[in-house]
């Protein structure tokens, strides 16, 4: 059974496991292989985990949400967002960040994440949120089911060799109707 809770900083470890695992497969064909190396490398993932509590930290000074997704008390994904951080985003609200073990895709995890995201930012007042995606990326599909509609699409930066992004903006009611 799934429950959605506010992350605490013994579940980094698991946090950045999803996290590494889910770079690595949504962005294989994306992104270099040397750059993924390097982006997930256990350094880079130990680094993320030291630096956590401090995260959570800055995450609750912005009144933004990081809430991590359990089944059976084992963590299978998070989200977080909240404030508008992208100058694209000219929404209420925007989504940062969300991974699922990629052995949970297609069971409707992602869509209870996505949607509790949805309803909180709705209970806060927001209409609409937003995000962004590596134009390629397979979540794309996912997306534009839920309701979203690409705004900008644009070169990343160099930090991401230049990839194509796109920003996707979301009307909270159509996202909670789905």
């Amino acid at each position: 059974m799934f429950k959605i809770r506010n992350a605490e900083i013994k579940d980094a470890p698991d946090i950045y496991k999803i996290w590494s695992i889910g770079w690595k497969y949504a962005y294989k064909n994306i992104l270099s292989s040397e750059f993924l190396a390097k982006r997930v490398s256990d350094e880079a993932v130990s680094e993320k985990i030291e630096k956590f509590p401090d995260k959570l930290r800055k995450e609750h000074e912005k009144n933004n949400i990081f809430w991590v997704l359990l089944d059976n008390n084992k963590v299978i994904g998070f989200i977080s967002g909240g404030a508008p951080n992208s100058p694209e985003c000219k929404a209420d609200s925007e989504l940062d960040m969300l991974y699922l073990d990629t052995n949970y895709i297609g069971c409707g995890a992602g869509k209870l994440l996505f949607q509790s995201f949805a309803r909180e930012m709705k209970n806060r007042g927001h209409k609409t949120f937003g995000l962004m995606c590596f134009s390629d990326n397979k979540s794309m599909g996912f997306y534009k089911k839920m309701g979203g509609h690409v705004t900008i699409e644009r070169p990343s930066s160099e930090k991401f060799e230049h990839t194509m992004g796109s920003f996707i903006e979301f009307d909270i009611d159509k996202v909670l109707k789905k």
